[in-house]
Parts: C-alpha cells; structure tokens; sequence
C-alpha cells in the first residue's frame, strides 16, 4: 500500500480545477511540491488531509478516504500552513490540550521539540513572533509522529539560515524509512537540497514528475527551471 494513490481526481474549486490522472508516492520519501502561485499545489494538500471533496476519481491517503474516513486520517496525517489557526494560550497548554486527540501523541517528543526550535512553553500564542508562530505550528504537526507529514510554505518570512536550519531539524525528526513527507515551497533552493522527488504543478496539471537531476536536467537549477516559466 502506497501512502498517497490518486486515481482520476479532479476537485473543482471556484473556476480552478485541479486534474491528476493518477499520482502515488512511496513510503518514506520527500517530495517537494512546486509551481506558480495558483497552480494547485494547496488544493492538492487540502484535498489530501480531506478539507475539500474530489468531484470524481479516488483519494487515498494510508488507505483511507480522506472524506469519508476524515477523523482517523487525521489523526495519522498532519497538514501544516503558516497561518494554520491554533488556540491563543501557552505553548505549554496549547500541547496539553491537543495531546488527547491523538492516539500517537509523544510528550517526550513535544518538549523536545520546544527545545530544539527555542520555544518557551510559558509564552502564549498570541504573545509569538512571526517565527515562533511557525515553529510552534511545526511542534504540532510532528508531536504525534503522523506517518504522512505536509508542509504548505512551512518556513515563510524566515530568513534563510533560519529557514533551512528549521528545515533541517524537521527532517531529522521524520527521518524514518516509512514515514513521507510532502514539503510546498517558493524556494526552490531548499526544495531542490532536500527533495528525492519533486513534483511540478502548472494550473491544476503535473507537468513534470521526477528526481532533482531528471527535473532539472544538465547544467540547471529548480530556480532556473521555475524563472524560466517551466511551469
């Protein structure tokens, strides 16, 4: 069983469609989601966490239909946004209270990640830098182990060495043979550093599908890829 198997999908979102004939991706890979603002690469994430219906084909997502199946595919796959809403107390408080709701949650593992992405657990949410903001998203999303993890612009307004040693971290929480991850990003250089697969969207199509070298061919970058309108 594949973690992610799409089969005929489209999702109509106002005059957007997103159509992916079929798409699976493997247990324990990183695949770096890219493309235009627009082409799809939310409502793909969304449709796979079960925030929006297909209106044809089959999702499936550890097996499960994200639909019909939403509480325990929830419970088992995390989907962090950068402005994901969370509950305005301690850090602290915020971990206990979400804490029950999954069957997998890992105390140990939430207050070491408060600790490696610098986190007083006294400081309330409302009270959070920009920064702080997104690595206490972050601790929510990794605290209950999920064996599928996406990222939708995880890392926005940091700046780069911020970035990618938050990236850094993150992946060696997941590192792990069965778990995959599914990052969406604007900075190709991080995509391209830390991606297996990459998977380029251009208006609701993959239009490429492949390794970093294969994507990008001899002699170019993701970024000179992306600049150049590839997608």
């Amino acid at each position: 069983m594949k973690p992610i198997e799409l089969q005929a999908v489209r999702v109509v979102r106002g005059t957007f469609t997103l159509d992916i004939p079929r798409l699976e991706i493997e247990p324990g890979a990183v695949v770096g989601l890219v493309g235009r603002n627009g082409a799809g690469k939310t409502t793909l994430l969304e449709t796979l966490v079960g925030l929006l219906a297909p209106s044809a084909g089959t999702v499936r997502v550890l097996g499960m239909d994200p639909v019909d199946d939403l509480v325990a595919v929830r419970q088992r796959t995390a989907l962090m946004t950068d402005d994901m809403p969370i509950f305005s107390m301690s850090a602290g408080a915020l971990l206990r209270s979400l804490a029950p709701l999954y069957p997998t949650w890992d105390g140990a593992l939430a207050a070491d990640l408060l600790r490696r992405f610098e986190i007083d657990p006294r400081l309330s949410v409302g009270q959070m830098s920009k920064g702080e903001g997104t690595r206490i998203r972050l601790v929510l999303s990794l605290a209950f182990r999920p064996p599928v993890l996406l990222l939708d612009e995880p890392a926005t307004g940091l700046d780069v060495p911020s970035r990618r040693r938050m990236l850094a971290e993150v992946l060696e929480v997941v590192k792990d043979p069965q778990r995959t991850v599914v990052i969406s990003s604007h900075q190709a250089v991080d995509i391209e550093r830390i991606a297996d697969r990459i998977i380029l969207l251009d208006r609701g199509r993959v239009t490429t599908d492949g390794t970093p070298a294969d994507v990008c061919g001899d002699g170019r970058t993701l970024e000179d890829l992306l600049a150049a309108g590839a997608t």
